[in-house]
């Protein structure tokens, strides 16, 4: 019987993958209007100043008043003080007095085609492209001007990033990690191949390789598709109730993989989920790991080992908030930290969810709540993946842990959400900042440079990007508050300026 269950369960993601290419070849009808990817944009050699802005400078830790950005050809060509401002002799004036300026979010871990749901209902179906669409979007409108996408259908991407590119839609700049390499049977399970066919349009989310050959090809194939990192994943153990042992590369495979990034000038990271794959990481001489381990706090020993190796980690504290549930024999769920994030999400997804997402999968996630809050969901037997509350609960409170240490060892910590798994959205990664406010020791000056300058170092791109300095890229976010004072702040941008164009404004401001 239980094979026959999971024989079906397999089906049913096939089934899954075939609705999913349907949706997207064919033409429907959108159920919301697309927005207009651009407010205002100079013409060549126009300057704009924006007067009066209280600047966040990352880099130096402080709050500089009342100052004027004057951008021209997509730069920040000078920062004045508010006497200097008035020798600029700008083409145009922008007076954004009352808002605090910050650089553009960058959020270094999320998957952009994915919709937030494992439900592929037939309403749901109908609305992924258009949900994808809004994805980018959302990303503008909440500050987001840069993504780093840890693992997608890279043609497919390569297609909306063009468009994005073209001004054809509204969306941040995209960097990728490619398919995901991996040993056959190994994360991520719950993605099966894509047909040849689908492959051929779109790339793969996954390969799996077996040979030392076969790793070489898919670190190339990735280069040539634009990555910019190489993605790996070191679980041996299914995130998902009722799944088998999986598989990971082999010491051999890996040393591989590793030589092969390098030699092509490519940063390689690897998901993960639990102290062992953690340790893997630091011992391969990997660059970055993705995720904190979510079973045992790492010692200090460790720890310095990690920070010694000049590696980064993206945290994504908000997996654990949006995939934590109830489930009987929990030790976890009496912690506070996971009393407050399990009411707090029911809040979020209430009031701000209904915003970001199409009709048919606001619902899918919705009815993802109501099972996440029923004991006795994951203990059911299910044709599809059902993840398992269990883990995330802990990794509520031992990755807090873990972060904590990290933080005070002087780690290169960013800031990703994971945007594009279920419950969460790559738009939110101002919602990560806001949870590692409340739950970390990190400052909010430190949570702010995580999101920007940091993962602009993460990226290799601090040159152009992660901080508002004269000769950087003019990705401006402009905020009601004082987002040191309170972080919610950053989930409420009034203006947004991408490369000197304001792609967002909710009419507070405005280019005269």
């Amino acid at each position: 019987m239980r094979k026959v269950l999971k024989g079906l369960g397999k089906a049913a993601v096939a089934c899954s993958w075939c609705a999913f290419a349907s949706s997207l070849c064919c033409e429907r009808r959108f159920r919301s209007e697309r927005r207009e990817p651009l407010v205002w944009s100079p013409g060549k050699g126009e300057s704009l100043l924006l007067k009066n802005a209280e600047i966040v400078d990352v880099v130096g830790g402080t709050m500089l008043h009342r100052r004027a950005i004057l951008i021209r050809d997509g730069r920040i060509e000078e920062i004045f003080t508010e006497k200097k401002a008035e020798t600029a002799a700008p083409d145009r004036v922008m007076d954004v007095s009352g808002a605090y300026v910050i650089p553009g979010l960058i959020n270094a871990h999320c998957h952009t085609l994915l919709t937030s749901t494992l439900s592929f209902t037939p309403d749901v179906i109908a609305a992924l492209r258009r949900q994808m669409e809004r994805g980018f979007e959302e990303c503008i409108t909440h500050g987001v001007t840069t993504v780093r996408d840890a693992g997608s259908l890279p043609l497919l991407l390569k297609g909306f990033s063009e468009r994005i590119e073209r001004g054809e839609l509204l969306g941040p700049r995209v960097y990728h990690a490619g398919s995901f390499i991996n040993a056959p049977g190994g994360y991520p399970d719950f993605l099966p191949p894509l047909p040849k066919p689908l492959a051929e349009r779109w790339g793969q989310f996954g390969y799996q390789v077996k040979t030392p050959g076969e790793v070489e090809e898919a670190v190339e194939r990735n280069a040539q598709w634009g990555a910019c990192f190489i993605k790996t994943a070191f679980d041996d153990r299914s995130l998902f109730v009722g799944q088998k042992p999986l598989s990971v590369l082999d010491d051999g495979l890996l040393e591989t993989m590793v030589k092969a990034a390098h030699d092509r000038g490519l940063k390689i990271s690897a998901h993960h989920r639990f102290r062992r794959g953690f340790l893997r990481g630091v011992d391969f001489g990997l660059d970055g790991m993705e995720h904190l381990p979510a079973d045992e706090v790492l010692d200090d020993k460790e720890v310095e080992r990690f920070v010694s190796a000049g590696m980064y980690v993206v945290p994504t504290v908000s997996v654990g908030w949006a995939l934590s549930g109830m489930s009987r024999g929990d030790p976890f769920l009496e912690d506070p930290l996971v009393r407050r994030s399990l009411a707090n999400r029911r809040e979020v997804l209430r009031t701000v969810y209904p915003s970001l997402f199409e009709p048919p999968v606001f619902r899918a996630v919705m009815r993802a709540e109501r099972n996440a809050c029923d004991p006795s969901f994951s203990e059911r037997r299910h044709f599809m993946y059902v993840v398992d509350p269990k883990i995330f609960t802990q990794a509520l409170v031992v990755g807090r842990e873990n972060l904590n240490k990290l933080y005070h060892a002087g780690a290169l910590i960013g800031c990703g959400n994971d945007g594009g798994v279920p419950q969460l959205t790559p738009a939110l990664v101002g919602l990560e900042m806001v949870l590692l406010s409340q739950s970390t020791d990190m400052t909010p000056m430190d949570i702010l440079r995580s999101a920007t300058l940091n993962n602009a170092r993460i990226l290799g791109v601090e040159g152009d990007l992660g901080s508002v300095e004269k000769g950087k890229l003019a990705d401006l976010v402009l905020l009601p508050g004082d987002p040191l004072q309170n972080m919610e702040h950053v989930l409420r941008p009034n203006a947004v300026f991408k490369e000197g164009k304001l792609v967002y404004t909710d009419h507070r401001f405005s280019v005269p």
